[in-house]
């Protein structure tokens, strides 16, 4: 374990292609990461990205995907966590005052852009991509 410790402080990430599976069982660890560990010498280190580790995402707030984001998110935002998400034809209804070409397709082609664009796994679904834009802070509270 204090080799595993070690090597993820030197090297800044132990498990590059890791699988993390969270564990449910009462007495069980919390979080399980299976992968190899990297054997790296005393001598040589991989390079760390500079500039690029602990960076969010920025989203365009004028862009049409924040909009439909924002409208998306909006009732989590506002508090009610339980809330069921709208539909897309419900998003492209309250959007079309300011975008009066929108459509439903075009709501899923802007979700399908911002889940790509976040790496989130394909096949995740809204509720996934609202928990992430919540969790990371990425919109602004809706006016």
């Amino acid at each position: 374990m204090s080799n595993a410790s070690s090597s993820l402080t030197s090297a800044g990430c132990a498990f590059e292609l890791a699988q993390i599976e969270l564990s449910a069982a009462p007495g069980g660890p919390k979080v399980a990461v299976f992968g190899y560990e990297p054997r790296y010498t005393a001598r040589w280190r991989p390079p760390r990205c500079q500039g690029t580790v602990g960076r969010r995402p920025l989203l365009d707030r004028r862009s049409t995907y924040y909009s439909v984001l924002s409208e998306l998110c909006r009732d989590r935002l506002d508090g009610a966590m339980d809330a069921c998400l709208p539909t897309s034809a419900e998003i492209a209804e309250k959007l079309r005052p300011r975008y009066r070409t929108i459509s439903p397709r075009a709501v899923d082609a802007h979700i399908k852009y911002v889940s790509e664009k976040l790496h989130l796994p394909k096949g995740a679904g809204r509720d996934a991509l609202v928990a992430v834009l919540i969790r990371s802070n990425l919109l602004k509270q809706p006016s």
